[in-house]
C-alpha cells in the first residue's frame, strides 16, 4: 500500500505540473497572438494605455457633439447603421479591447428604444460603466399599445442604478403615468432632465426625495414636476395637441425657479394673460423665444417681465420680431446681443414701416451686436442708415453685424441685403459710430464689387461666414 500511495503523490504532483505549463503555455499563446495582431508601424502602437483610454474618452465626447448618438439607437438594425464608437473601438484589437473595457467613461451613454431588444446590451454597459455618472435616453418612438409596458420594464431595469443618474431623457411619447415610478426617488448626481413627452394625467412630481444638481431642465407643458430649487436652464415648450396653459400653472412652475439664468420658450404658451400681473424674473440673462410661423401674439411677452435679460434670441422673421415687441411695447434696456433666427421655411412677409421698424430698436436700446440668421434684415438696417446727423443716434452702442442669408432667400433679396450693409457701414462712420465687425454669408458678399468688398473690409472687416 506504501508504494501505491507514493506513485499516487506523484501522479498529483506531475498533473499539478502540467496544469501549471498549461496555463503558462496559454498566456505565451496569447502573448504571441498579441505581437502578430499588432501593427508596430502604427502611430499609436508606442502610446501608454492611459493615453490611449484618454483619447477614447475624447473621441466619445466629440461624437456625442456632432449629434451621432441620437442616429443610432440600439433597435436599428438597418445596412446604414454606424457603429458605436465604443464599440467600434474595443474590436479594433485586443489591445485596443482590453484598454476599451478598463475605461468605465466609454460605456456611460445609453440609448434606448423602449420596445427594441436591448436588455442584455445595456446590462453590458451598466456593467462596464462601473460607478460612472450615467447618460440615458429613452426613446418612444414607436406608436403601439405595449409602450407603456415597455416602458416600465425598462424603469425597472435602470432605477437600481438612480444613484448614478446624470442626464435622463424621454423623447417621442406619451407616457401616462409611467414616469411616476420616479416619484418619490432621490437622484444625487441628476443635472440634466429631458421630458419631451406628453401626459394626459394630472401633474406628477418627480424625484420628490431630492435632485440638488438638477441645472438644466427641458418640459412641453407644466405637468411634470421636478425640484427646481438649482435649475438654471429652462425650455419650455407646447404640444399643439394639447391646450395652453393657465397663468396660474405657468406661474406655479416658473416662480420657485430662483436661479434661473436662461430660459428657452415658446411664445405662446399661456390662454389667460390678459389683466394679469406680470410674472418678473430678475435672474434671466439669456432669453430665446420661439415663435410659431408668422403669429405675432406672444403671451409669454407678455406676462413674463425680463428687467435684466442681455442675450435676446427670437426665432421667427424679423416682421414677426417687430411685430411682437412692439405690440407687447416692453423695454429691455439690458439685451447687448440681438439674434433674430427663422428656422422655418417661410420667408419674410413684406418688410415692417419704417416707424414700427425703428419703434422696435427704441425697445432694445443698447445693442451692440446684432445677428440675422435665415431671415431678412432690410426694415431694420433701412432704419439705422438714414439717420441724419441730427438725429438721435440709434443703438450708439452698435459694432458688429452679422448676416446670413436663408436657403431660400432670392436673389435680389441679397442684393437688397449687401446695399444696405454697405449704407449702414458709411452711415456710421458719418455719425462717429464706426462699425468694427460684419460678417455675412458668402451668397451675400458675392453680390458685391471687389472694389466694394475691399472696402468695406478696411472699414469694417468684413468677413464671410
Amino acid at each position: 500500500m506504501g508504494a501505491l500511495e507514493d506513485l499516487l503523490v506523484q501522479e498529483k504532483a506531475l498533473v499539478s505540473r502540467i496544469q501549471a505549463m498549461e496555463d503558462t503555455l496559454s498566456g505565451v499563446h496569447v502573448h504571441v497572438a498579441e505581437l502578430r495582431s499588432v501593427n508596430r508601424g502604427a502611430g499609436t502602437y508606442n502610446l501608454p494605455s492611459e493615453i490611449l483610454s484618454a483619447i477614447f474618452e475624447a473621441g466619445l465626447t466629440e461624437m456625442l457633439k456632432t449629434g451621432e448618438r441620437d442616429l443610432v439607437p440600439w433597435f436599428d438594425q438597418s445596412k446604414e447603421r454606424t457603429t458605436r464608437f465604443e464599440l467600434l473601438v474595443s474590436s479594433v484589437s485586443r489591445r485596443w479591447r482590453n484598454i476599451a473595457l478598463q475605461t468605465p467613461r466609454l460605456w456611460v451613454v445609453l440609448v434606448i428604444d423602449v420596445q427594441g431588444l436591448t436588455h442584455d446590451l445595456y446590462d453590458l454597459y451598466l456593467r462596464r460603466s462601473k460607478m460612472c455618472p450615467l447618460d440615458i435616453t429613452l426613446d418612444c418612438s414607436h406608436r403601439d399599445s405595449r409602450k407603456s409596458d415597455c416602458v416600465k420594464r425598462h424603469l425597472d431595469q435602470l432605477i437600481p442604478h438612480v444613484g448614478r443618474w446624470r442626464k435622463f431623457i424621454v423623447r417621442n411619447g406619451s407616457l401616462g403615468s409611467r414616469l411616476s415610478a420616479l416619484a418619490l426617488l432621490c437622484a444625487p448626481a441628476l443635472e440634466t432632465l429631458v421630458l419631451d413627452i406628453t401626459t394626459n394625467y394630472p401633474e406628477i412630481e418627480l424625484f420628490s426625495g431630492g435632485a440638488s444638481r438638477l441645472s438644466s431642465l427641458e418640459l412641453i407643458g407644466a405637468k411634470f414636476r421636478p425640484p427646481l430649487g438649482a435649475v438654471k436652464y429652462l425650455k419650455l415648450s407646447r404640444s399643439f395637441l394639447d391646450p395652453l396653459l393657465s397663468y396660474d400653472q405657468l406661474s406655479r412652475l416658473i416662480n420657485p425657479i430662483r436661479s434661473l439664468t436662461r430660459l428657452s420658450i415658446a411664445a405662446d404658451m399661456v390662454h389667460d394673460a390678459a389683466n394679469r400681473p406680470p410674472i418678473e424674473l430678475p435672474s434671466v440673462l439669456v432669453l430665446d423665444i420661439y415663435f410659431h410661423y408668422r403669429d405675432t401674439d406672444s403671451s409669454t411677452l407678455h406676462i413674463l417681465d425680463f428687467p435684466a435679460v442681455k442675450s435676446l434670441t427670437i426665432h421667427g422673421g424679423t416682421d414677426v420680431a417687430i411685430g411682437a415687441l412692439t405690440q407687447n411695447h416692453r423695454v429691455y434696456p439690458h439685451v447687448q446681443s440681438l439674434t433674430l433666427a427663422n428656422d422655418s421655411e417661410y420667408s419674410d412677409r413684406e418688410n415692417a414701416p419704417d416707424a414700427l421698424a425703428l419703434d422696435f430698436i427704441s425697445l432694445v436700446p443698447a445693442v451692440r451686436d446684432v445677428v440675422f440668421q435665415g431671415t431678412n434684415p432690410t426694415a431694420i438696417l433701412n432704419v439705422l442708415h438714414s439717420r441724419k446727423s441730427t438725429d438721435e443716434v440709434l443703438w450708439p452702442d452698435l459694432s458688429a453685424i452679422t448676416v446670413v442669408a436663408a436657403g431660400r432667400a432670392k436673389v435680389m433679396e441679397k442684393k437688397q441685403t449687401w446695399t444696405c450693409i454697405v449704407q449702414v457701414v458709411e452711415n456710421r462712420i458719418q455719425l462717429g459710430h464706426p462699425i468694427s465687425s460684419i460678417k455675412l454669408s458668402s451668397q451675400i458678399v458675392e453680390r458685391g464689387g471687389q472694389r466694394q468688398r475691399q472696402r468695406l473690409r478696411e472699414q469694417a472687416g468684413l468677413t464671410e461666414c
